[in-house]
């Protein structure tokens, strides 16, 4: 397997992900579409920031009577989703990126 048919497999595979039943939209339909996902993906990031330093803050200060071992399972749970939000987010800009140098090139969807 070669290296560009590696890209246009990872490619198609993140159109199928991302898009779902969007993937027949133009390409004009498609950026907006996928920005506006993009913004909802770091809204999500961000909310799971706060939760993270919600518990830190709590666990810290003893605010309730938890076990420590709740609050790393939390914690490693939360931190989790932050890793794979942020793949995520990159997915998506690669996608965009992609979206736009075809059209740059003149294919359209």
């Amino acid at each position: 397997m070669t290296d560009s048919s590696f890209e246009a497999e990872k490619i198609e595979l993140y159109k199928e992900v991302h898009l779902r039943s969007k993937k027949e939209l133009s390409d004009d339909e498609k950026i907006p579409f996928l920005e506006k996902k993009r913004r909802s993906k770091w809204m999500q990031l961000g909310l799971n920031l706060a939760i993270i330093f919600l518990f830190i803050y709590m666990y810290s200060n003893g605010l309730t009577t938890f076990g420590d071992w709740f609050y790393y399972l939390l914690f490693g749970i939360f931190s989790l989703n932050l890793v794979l939000i942020y793949f995520q987010v990159k997915q998506i800009n690669v996608l965009i990126q992609h979206i736009q140098t075809e059209q740059e090139r003149g294919f359209k969807a």
